[in-house]
Formats: C-alpha cells, structure tokens, sequence
C-alpha cells in the first residue's frame, strides 16, 4: 500500500468513526428517552427516522474511499455498504452495552462517547482489500474481547477492592486517633478529711507534745491539706 493510498485509508476509517460516534449517541439516547416515557410504539418512528438518517451519513462518509474501498464505487454499492457496516458496527455496540452493564470499566463518560464509533471503524476496515489493514482490524477486534471478557472486570474489582481498602484503613485511622485522644482531664476539687473527735482541739489534759505529734502525723497522711487546716 502506497503512502497515498493509506492516507487515505486512514482518512476514510477517521470519517467513519466521527460520523458514528456524532450520530449514534443521539439517536440511542432518543430511543431510550421515547420508550421509557411512551414504551415500544412511541420510539418505533425515532427507529424508523433514525436508522436511514444514520445509514445515509455513513454512506456520505464513504464517498472519499471510492478509490480505496471497491464497495463504494457506486451510489447503490455505498448504500451496501453503509448498511453492512452499519449492522456489523451496531452488534459492536451492543456487546459493548452488554459488557458495560456487566461490570466493565470503560472509562468516563466522555470516553465511552468516543468509544461508541469504534466498532463502526473496526467494521469498515475489514472491507478495505489491504492485508495490513484488516489485520488491524482483527488485532482490535481481538483487543475489544479480551478486554470486554477478562481484562476490564479484573480492572474494576481490584479499583473496587482497593476503594473499600482505602475506607477500611481511613476508618480504622480514626479509630485509632479516637483511642489515642487523650481523656479530659478537669480538676476535682479536693474535700477535707472528716473530722473526727481525735482531730479536735486538745483539752486541758492533753500535753503540747502530743498536739504536735498528731499535727505531724496529719500532714503526711493529707500533704495537700491547707496549712491552716494542719495548724488546727
């Protein structure tokens, strides 16, 4: 294949994946707002109008590849073939939908957009005659399995399980700091020992030194006590 030629090729490929993926989303969200709101009957004329609206922009889209696709040659055979790639880029679609709601990670929502033209991309080179072409076009047909299959469900358990890893250790972070925290710590105020008859003021017969003694022995037992409480 000659530079020109797969100029073109890959300029043919770029206008069938913008064409679907501007023309698709649209239509499958028209689809899916006029049934849920008026069931099957109300979205069979968006079906009806959409579908060859779409299949002729496809087919607009492969008028610069009527040297390069033979099925484009000719208005009829380009009709052919936007109808072939249409059904072959929708089944495409559909499995995509089907793997998503399976538990798939196709990325944000901005990117699945962009991935919805992809199978019609894919579709359309297996129907350009380059041998280089269409074993690109089976290596990511073969890419979209895989990742649909194996891939893109390991992916979005393991971010599963690391987001429920990342709550397990945040919560337990703050178990541990509520445990840490030390306790508030308020001053109790301090009562004064009872007072009993032995503590009371000496009597006659009592001598000095056996005030005192019991004075000194007062203040080791209470060494927080106030001194005019000692002294008494």
């Amino acid at each position: 294949m000659t530079s020109g030629r797969g100029a073109l090729t890959a300029l043919h490929l770029f206008l069938v994946w913008a064409t679907m993926t501007a023309a698709v989303p649209p239509l499958g969200f028209g689809l899916l707002v006029t049934a849920w709101g008026g069931g099957t009957g109300a979205a069979a004329p968006i079906l009806a109008l959409g579908v060859p609206l779409t299949v002729g922009l496809l087919a607009t889209a492969g008028i610069p590849a009527q040297t390069v696709v033979p099925l484009c040659g000719s208005v009829p055979q380009r009709l052919g073939w936007a109808v072939l790639v249409f059904v072959l880029g929708t089944l495409g679609v559909l499995a995509g939908l089907a793997a998503y709601a399976g538990g798939v990670d196709l990325g944000s929502a901005s990117t699945r957009i962009a991935l919805t033209g992809a199978p019609y991309a894919v579709a359309a080179a297996f129907f350009v005659p380059g041998r280089w072409v269409r074993l690109g076009a089976v290596g990511a047909l073969a890419a979209g399995v895989a990742y649909g299959g194996f891939v893109g469900r390991r992916s979005r358990s393991s971010a599963s399980t690391r987001r429920r890893s990342r709550g397990t250790r945040s919560m337990r972070s703050c178990c541990t700091w509520a445990l840490r925290r030390p306790a508030c710590r308020c001053p109790v105020p301090r009562s004064a020992p009872p007072t009993s008859a032995s503590n009371t003021a000496p009597s006659g017969r009592t001598s000095s030194r056996t005030w005192t003694s019991r004075g000194a022995r007062r203040s080791r037992r209470h060494p927080d006590a106030p001194s005019s409480w000692r002294r008494a």
